[in-house]
């Protein structure tokens, strides 16, 4: 059979110029020829259709195939700087209230209410968001905290046939890896369905996430830990926009504003560890406490070339009027009096005065100004740092009032909040005056340790079969192994 079009043999047609036969192509595209196509022969239809086959297969799933909550692919990830979720259908909104995060106990589950809808929650936000490598690791690590398995389901794989049976909602719930655990038989290192030994607490464990493991995953870089904060906010908004948890709307505000106060804070706290104890301190140190072998381990800081030590802290003392140093002076020297390490609390600042800052600024001793800048007070109360570890009972150091202050320069005090915690070795004077000899640490204002932390690499024990070494057979833990090699 020919390929192209037939020919009525009772009416004959004459040769038709090529501009006729594009004028009848052009036709039979509108519509007013006869489609083509049924004229093909079998090898031409096989071929096409094969043809459109391929191209079918190679076609990206839609957006109404990949769940209710899928992302569009022209939507971006989720994460750009004036995003924002699309307002809800009257559909979408009923469902959510009267379904997906309703407050009722759901039957088959034994989930508590909260409980289902905070997992349904993050199950649909992964849904709405892009998240790369980066912002999946620090997802997870802020979900661990709070209790939430993000391991996936071990053996818990389904058939491409019982996937597509399923609805784009219960798709996308039997394929998630988060999950909310509801009984004892869960692992015991996540939330396990009781309120004994857990609470909700949103600002909680987002404290404890920016103040332990987010400096561990990304070693302190600053554009590592915006990229959490970023993720952290936009999690949290998610929750407010779709009503999650609305008996939880303030504490979840809390959490974003404390954002914001990291923010802030982090630059801070890298200038205080870098910076501290001061150049007043340095000077101190210099000349009461020389470094001796036993501080090997000690981060050592010293003064800068050209700076002499003794004319820095007896000009200093004198500009802030501690008489009692500068009369130890004349008499010999002030001696050390006792030395501690503590950790301790910022309660007040105290910015030096408009006088002493005019005076340090005026100081001139050798026809070179000093590198000394005008030094204020900041008050101190006794804490301590979480961390893990057991730490024993503060003995009262600081009197009655329990509190204490220090000399600080004034570049220093300005990036100092109330609420910032620093273990430090404190050296006092026979004179009165303390300076700061070494600081171990900084931590700022939200500082949280969380015990889950702890939690991170715990594994179940276990019974041990294996017979240990004793005096009757102390070769019995080699005999274990040799057995174990013959076996295998």
């Amino acid at each position: 059979m020919s390929s192209e079009p037939a020919v009525n043999s009772a009416h004959p047609q004459p040769a038709s110029s090529p501009r006729m036969q594009a004028h009848e192509a052009i036709a039979g595209l509108q519509g007013d020829a006869e489609p083509q196509a049924a004229n093909l022969d079998n090898g031409n239809e096989a071929q096409v259709a094969g043809s459109k086959k391929k191209k079918k297969k190679g076609n990206p799933q839609s957006a109404a195939k990949r769940g209710p909550t899928a992302l569009p692919k022209n939507r971006g990830t989720g994460f750009e700087e004036f995003f924002a979720d699309p307002p809800l259908t009257p559909h979408e909104a009923s469902e959510e209230t009267n379904h997906i995060y309703a407050r009722f106990v759901r039957p088959g589950t034994g989930l508590a209410s909260g409980d289902v809808r905070i997992q349904s929650c993050i199950q649909r936000f992964r849904a709405r968001r892009r998240l790369n490598q980066e912002q999946t690791r620090y997802f997870n690590e802020y979900l661990f905290l709070g209790g939430i398995d993000t391991t996936g389901k071990a053996f818990g794989g389904l058939d491409d046939k019982d996937v597509r049976a399923l609805t784009p909602a219960e798709r996308l719930e039997a394929t998630a890896a988060d999950a909310v655990h509801s009984g004892s038989a869960a692992d015991d290192r996540y939330y396990q369905g009781d309120g004994q030994h857990w609470s909700v607490d949103f600002t909680g464990v987002l404290a404890g996430f920016f103040s332990t493991s987010l400096v561990t995953l990304t070693g302190g870089a600053r554009a590592g830990m915006e990229t959490a904060a970023a993720l952290a906010e936009n999690f949290l908004k998610y929750i407010l926009h779709h009503d999650v948890c609305p008996e939880y709307d303030d504490d979840v505000k809390r959490a974003l504003g404390l954002c914001a106060v990291a923010r802030e804070e982090w630059p801070l706290v890298d200038e205080l560890q870098h910076s501290l104890p001061g150049t007043f301190h340095l000077a101190a140190v210099a000349l009461f406490c020389p470094p001796s072998p036993e501080d090997w381990n000690r981060a050592s800081r010293r003064l800068p070339e050209g700076c002499d030590a003794k004319t820095i802290f007896y000009s200093a003392c004198a500009l802030v009027g501690e008489a009692e140093v500068l009369k130890a002076a004349q008499q010999g020297r002030p001696s050390v009096a006792k030395e501690y390490t503590c950790s301790l609390e910022v309660v007040e600042i105290q910015q030096p005065c408009a006088d002493v800052a005019e005076r340090f600024g005026r100081l001139e001793v050798a026809d070179s100004k000093l590198r000394a800048g005008p030094i204020g007070k900041a008050f101190f109360k006794p804490t301590t740092i979480e961390d893990g570890w057991e730490n024993p009972a503060i003995a009262p150091l600081f009197g009655e009032s329990g509190v204490m202050w220090l000399y600080f320069e004034q570049s220093l005090l300005a990036s100092m909040r109330p609420g910032m915690k620093m273990a430090m070795t404190i050296v006092e004077l026979d004179a009165g005056i303390r300076f700061v000899k070494a600081v171990a640490d900084v931590v700022p204002t939200f500082h949280t340790f969380l015990p889950q932390v702890l939690m991170k690499h715990y594994k179940q024990p276990r019974e041990n079969e294996r017979p240990a070494p004793s005096v009757h057979d102390p070769h019995a833990e080699e005999k274990q192994h040799a057995r174990e090699a013959v076996d295998d």
